[in-house]
């Protein structure tokens, strides 16, 4: 076959894909159409349950999710979201008082708007928000190294104050997605991901199996066990023992808009809400 004798073709960039979840008809048109001649894909949907399958199926950049919606309260679409995704998500809402910001950023969100407001300042957070999740996947190069643990992604070589750490393929990749976001929460579906690349039976058991032998190789070096923090409920997060202090408020992992085991989606609906649905 003839080889090409020129550069090879750069595919034409593909726009940044928004799911808005809004159950007001008039605000959420209103919004699409703006964000639309921003230059985003815009994915519209009125519900919790259909945002959260929307999510599962087109896997979108960034989330806008108002809190209140009419089936499933948008703080617990995010929680659930959170079960098997990192992508950037903004609440969109009319509350505004200061604890339900508080709980808002708790429950995994990057960022909180308080309705009205207008379309450039939604325009200018989420560009601030994926900037932020841009610069930290740019910050990401091929050696890892916190003068005390030094992962070696390609060759997937671990050292640990200069002792080479052996660790199973399985154990490197789960270890490498934690340093790589240190300080950041790694929920289970992450973590599922880096170690297996899909769900299984037994899925949350099979990672905290493998961080247990993590932290018992990781206790037998000046790094410690202790450097892999439990996160209850939600996953695991490493601190690096050359860091002074731990984050007093951890956030979920900053770089990546993976979506974990995402059949789980669907399976965390409550048997209510698959009621619903049919």
């Amino acid at each position: 076959m003839p080889g090409r004798t020129g550069p090879k073709d750069e595919e034409p960039a593909q726009p940044t894909r928004l799911l808005l979840v809004e159950d007001d008809d008039a605000i959420r048109e209103g919004l699409r159409l703006a964000l639309t001649r921003q230059g985003y894909e815009v994915l519209a949907e009125g519900t919790g349950r259909a945002g959260l399958r929307s999510a599962y199926l087109q896997r979108p950049d960034l989330v806008l999710l108002d809190v209140m919606l009419p089936d499933i309260d948008g703080m617990e679409v995010l929680r659930r979201l959170r079960t098997v995704s990192d992508v950037p998500a903004i609440y969109l809402t009319a509350r505004g008082d200061p604890i339900d910001v508080i709980v808002g950023l708790e429950t995994g969100a990057d960022d909180y708007i308080v309705k009205p407001c207008q379309p450039r300042e939604i325009n200018a957070r989420i560009r601030r928000v994926l900037y932020r999740y841009r610069a930290a996947e740019r910050r990401d190069g091929d050696v890892y190294d916190d003068g005390l643990l030094r992962l070696d992604s390609p060759q997937q070589q671990a050292w640990a104050a200069g002792v080479p750490l052996p660790l199973s393929r399985t154990e490197f990749r789960v270890l490498d997605r934690l340093v790589r976001r240190t300080g950041a929460v790694q929920h289970f579906g992450t973590l599922l991901e880096a170690g297996w690349g899909a769900a299984s039976p037994g899925a949350r058991d099979r990672v905290k199996f493998t961080v247990s032998r993590l932290r018992g190789k990781l206790d037998a070096t000046p790094v410690g066990g202790g450097s892999i923090v439990s996160v209850r409920g939600m996953g695991y997060l490493y601190r690096s023992p050359t860091t002074p202090t731990l984050p007093p408020s951890p956030k979920p992992a900053a770089a990546s808009t993976g979506y974990g085991h995402t059949h789980a989606l669907h399976d965390g609906f409550r048997p209510q809400d698959r009621a619903e649905e049919r």
